[in-house]
C-alpha cells in the first residue's frame, strides 16, 4: 500500500523544494571601453547595485511552414528579434550612475555632433545573476565581518549584444510629494541563455565554476 504523504515538506532540511527568489539578483555589464578608460566609471561599480528590476525579454523562433496536401508541418526558422526590455535604475544612490549611462547614450549617436557609433564598439556583453542565500556564512552568527558574502551566485544568464537605446529621467513635478529621481533606460539584447545549466540546480558538483561573481 503506498504511504500517505502527511507531512509538509516545502522547506523542509534536505528537500531540496526551495523555490528562487525573484528579488535576489545582479546584472554586470562589461561596458564598451570607450566609457571606462581614464576611470569614467564601470558598471559594477556604478550602476549594478541600483538596478530595480529586471524584465527578461521573450525568447521566441520563427517557423516555416510547409504545406503537404491538408496538412502544414513547420520548420525550425531564425531567431525571433528580442524586443529592447525597460530598466529602472535609482538616480539618487550614486550619481555616476547618471552620467554613465548618458556616456553610452551619447556613444551611440552623439546629439552635439551628429555622430553615430559603430556598433561593435557600443555593444556590451553581459550577464544576469541568480542569487541565494549563502548558508556556510549565515549560520556563522558569531561572524562580525562582511568578509563572507551572504548571497553567492546560483543560475547565470548570458546577455549578448547588449546596447543602450533610450534614457529617460523620472517627469519633474512639484505637485506630488516628496520622490526621487529615476532613470528608465531601454536596453537592447541580441539573446540570452544560460551560461551552464547544471547551475540550475544548486549544489550541482558537476556544474563548472563562473568567473561571474
Amino acid at each position: 500500500m503506498p504511504r500517505l504523504r502527511n507531512k509538509n515538506e516545502w522547506g523542509a532540511a534536505g528537500s531540496n523544494l526551495d523555490a528562487q527568489r525573484a528579488d535576489l539578483f545582479k546584472v554586470k555589464l562589461e561596458l564598451p571601453s570607450a566609457l571606462t578608460l581614464n576611470g569614467l566609471g564601470t558598471w559594477h561599480n556604478d550602476v549594478e547595485f541600483a538596478i530595480e528590476s529586471w524584465p527578461f525579454p521573450d525568447r521566441k523562433r520563427d517557423t516555416i511552414p510547409i504545406k503537404y496536401l491538408n496538412q502544414t508541418n513547420h520548420l525550425v526558422g531564425a531567431e525571433a528579434a528580442t524586443a529592447p526590455v525597460d530598466v529602472m535604475v535609482r538616480y539618487a544612490f550614486n550619481q555616476a550612475t547618471a552620467q554613465l549611462l548618458e556616456r553610452w547614450n551619447y556613444l551611440t549617436s552623439n546629439p552635439r555632433t551628429g555622430g553615430v557609433g559603430l556598433t561593435s564598439h557600443v555593444k556590451a556583453k553581459g550577464y544576469f545573476i541568480w542569487l541565494i542565500p549563502n548558508m556556510a556564512a549565515q549560520r556563522n552568527v558569531e561572524a562580525t565581518s562582511p568578509a563572507d558574502d551572504t548571497l553567492v551566485p546560483g543560475q547565470i544568464y548570458v546577455l549578448e549584444g547588449c546596447v543602450i537605446t533610450g534614457l529617460k529621467p523620472t517627469d519633474g513635478n512639484m505637485t506630488n510629494g516628496n520622490e526621487i529621481v529615476k532613470l528608465t533606460f531601454n536596453l537592447s539584447i541580441d539573446r540570452y541563455y544560460p551560461e551552464d545549466i547544471r547551475r540550475m540546480i544548486h549544489g550541482n558538483s558537476n556544474a563548472s565554476t563562473s568567473l561571474v561573481s
